[in-house]
């Protein structure tokens, strides 16, 4: 009697461990789900900030409206740095960034964006505020949850 309940026993593990085992395999088996590939990113609108003539705050800025290749960083501030056309020059919008400054680098580390310029000055003067206040406006309205790093010429500009 002992053995045939040893048997069925046996016969019901046996069972149970090959469904267990076709259930582990089938799992382990399944090829994972391909990521899609990033897509670049392609043509935008985007706001570059400028200074506004007559402001007492030198770090207010305003925005204007650009068309971009790429909606990137680096394509966001190349866009800064070619500065206001004629006709928003006409309605009181200018640059403190000077022309010819270019864009060295620009890389990301995390969630900030950093770039190296040529030219940008490191002081506490008006027009540094307003210039840090043009590139970081820049980054942080176009790519929410960013924040700038500047740098000029491989140094930290504060």
């Amino acid at each position: 009697m002992q053995t045939k309940y040893s048997l069925r026993h046996l016969k019901s593990f046996s069972i149970a461990l090959a469904l267990v085992m076709a259930g582990l395999f089938a799992t382990c088996s399944q090829q994972p789900a391909e990521k899609p590939e990033a897509q670049p990113p392609g043509p935008a609108t985007i706001k570059i900030y400028m200074s506004a003539s007559g402001g007492a705050d030198c770090t207010v800025v305003e925005p204007l409206e650009r068309k971009v290749d790429t909606n990137t960083p680096e394509a966001a501030l190349k866009a800064l740095l070619d500065g206001p056309t004629t006709k928003e020059t006409l309605g009181g919008a200018y640059s403190a960034i000077d022309r010819g400054t270019k864009l060295l680098s620009i890389k990301e580390e995390g969630q900030t964006i950093i770039a190296d310029f040529s030219n940008i000055p490191d002081s506490d003067s008006c027009r540094a505020k307003s210039i840090h206040s043009q590139i970081e406006k820049t980054i942080t309205e176009n790519f929410p949850g960013k924040s700038v790093k500047i740098l000029s010429q491989g140094k930290e500009v504060k």
